[in-house]
């Protein structure tokens, strides 16, 4: 089966998750309010795709699975704690995140969204 992605930009509807927190995150700055959709599988599943919107504000995670992501509204500051790296990304830009890796987001817009796909098992090579 084919399903299309944010076909003629248009976003499915995102269903509230409330602050950042109930996914795990530590609020660093503002009050961060998530939303998401799921495109293929549940929460729970080890392959999943979907839409993650957030608001501004600063927090930091820790990556509980791989995960590809692309941007399509907004801009986000994301550094890799370990490392001290930082890259802002923008409408169409990409990452690529593994497992574990601690990173503090900053969410630079009012809004921003991300279309990805995660898989919690992946084998994934450095």
């Amino acid at each position: 089966m084919i399903k299309p992605l944010l076909l003629n930009k248009v976003l499915p509807e995102l269903m509230p998750i409330g602050s950042v927190t109930n996914l795990g995150s530590i609020v660093v700055e503002g009050d961060p309010q998530a939303s998401g959709a799921m495109i293929h599988g549940e929460p729970t599943d080890n392959l999943t795709c979907g839409i993650f919107a957030c608001t501004k504000g600063k927090f930091k995670m820790v990556y509980p699975f791989d995960e590809m992501a692309t941007v399509h509204e907004g801009s986000v500051k994301l550094t890799d704690v370990k490392t001290g790296i930082m890259v802002e990304y923008h409408e169409g830009d990409s990452w690529f995140a593994a497992k574990g890796a601690e990173v503090l987001w900053e969410i630079t817009s009012e809004r921003f969204v991300k279309h990805y796909m995660a898989c919690v098992n992946a084998q994934v090579s450095d």
